[in-house]
């Protein structure tokens, strides 16, 4: 009787090695998380931890305690590794780069909330950078913003510096609150339940995202450059700056206004 023989050009190619992230997130989901696993998805992640912290925490106006930060992004990675649900179609680290994020900003936020006052110049700020928008069909440059602020380009952007905070809303989170200076629901809590969502928010977060892409070809290039960079790339604004040869304060300002320009333009379209 012969013997059969396999050919090996005819055998299955080989599976790829899983990465230590994925094994790390395949663990939690067939085990209940114990003291040994938290450690162990602690490790596995504590780049993501560190990239994250590292990204966000220059962007502050006051001295951040980036230990605080960490321990901060630890708890919450943890708490999405707990919350995780693979069933919903979103890969594990998604859900914690989300949640970790959330964390982060959230704290951020909350060390140096506006004033009224800031807040009212935000708004002011909003109006007038739509106004000449429209009326010049174009992004406004900037001293055309503090002429009609009736400031000196020095003052304007000494109050870009204090609108900082307002970088802290991910771009597709622009209209699904305003809580910056009232206190609402934190972005932890707003995340948590994306991965949720039914066919109709879907469909809103997919227009959203469209009139943001629709509405950065209008900035300036040094700004596009900015966004791209910070929020797709995921650069520091320190590798921003040594990119654009400029400083990093510099590079802050420029994203605060883009941001600010993208909120007044989705704003101005909700209530169209």
């Amino acid at each position: 009787m012969s013997t059969a023989t396999t050919n090996p050009d005819q055998q299955a190619p080989r599976r790829p090695v899983p990465t230590p992230s994925v094994l790390a997130a395949r663990k939690y989901q067939k085990t209940q998380l114990t003291e040994g696993t938290e450690e162990e998805i602690l490790a596995t992640y504590a780049p993501v931890i560190s990239q994250m912290v590292h990204r966000f925490a220059p962007l502050v106006k006051v001295t951040v305690d980036v230990d605080d930060l960490k321990n901060i992004a630890s708890l919450a990675l943890i708490q999405a590794a707990h919350g995780f649900d693979p069933g919903q179609g979103m890969s594990f680290e998604s859900y914690a780069r989300m949640r970790i994020r959330g964390s982060i900003l959230d704290e951020i936020r909350k060390s140096q909330p506006l004033t009224r006052t800031e807040y009212s110049r935000r708004k002011e700020l909003e109006a007038t950078i739509e106004a000449l928008r429209l009326e010049h069909n174009r992004q406004p440059e900037e001293v055309e913003i503090a002429e009609r602020m009736g400031i000196t380009v020095e003052q304007y952007r000494a109050l870009l510096d204090r609108l900082r905070p307002v970088v802290f809303v991910p771009l597709h989170q622009m209209l699904e609150g305003d809580d910056e200076f009232s206190g609402g629901g934190t972005l932890e809590y707003q995340s948590a339940d994306m991965t949720a969502e039914d066919p109709s928010e879907s469909a809103g977060r997919h227009e959203l995202h469209a009139l943001i892409r629709e509405r950065i070809q209008q900035l300036n290039r040094q700004q596009q450059k900015v966004l791209l960079l910070f929020y797709y790339e995921g650069l520091r604004m320190k590798d921003i700056a040594e990119l654009l040869n400029v400083s990093e304060s510099r590079v802050c300002q420029i994203n605060t206004e883009a941001v600010i320009s993208l909120r007044s333009y989705l704003k101005r379209r909700e209530r169209v």
